[in-house]
């Protein structure tokens, strides 16, 4: 959740970010680069936005359409999807499972600091 100051890390150790009734997350970052765990509710989503960092996105868990700009694909464990900056991008979780992403952003999100 904060800044690393060891370089090694747990992820279950890490402390849970409520975003809102459907989204949590944990996230660690240092220099440019930033690693955000998200887990989204079955169902819910992530609505098209955008910013102005790069993102990779990596599916741990679940099956979740994705649309990043005039592309939409049905992703699932072990797929991924990239996002340049300041694209238009979102996910939907289908199915019944709660999906478990691993992105990636870089420069840091700042506005995930707050």
């Amino acid at each position: 959740m904060k800044n690393l100051r060891n370089p090694f890390f747990n992820w279950e150790k890490l402390e849970w970010i409520v975003v809102d009734e459907n989204i949590r997350r944990k996230q660690i970052w240092m220099g440019n680069i930033m690693h955000v765990l998200v887990e989204i509710k079955a169902g819910a989503a992530a609505p098209i936005h955008r910013h102005p960092h790069e993102q990779s996105g990596y599916i741990l868990q679940g099956a979740l359409k994705v649309t990043v700009e005039n592309y939409e694909k049905i992703l699932k464990a072990g797929e991924g999807y990239l996002v340049p900056p300041n694209v238009p991008h979102g996910v939907v979780v289908i199915g019944d499972t709660d999906a478990l992403i691993f992105d990636t952003f870089t420069p840091v999100r700042q506005d995930f600091l707050k």
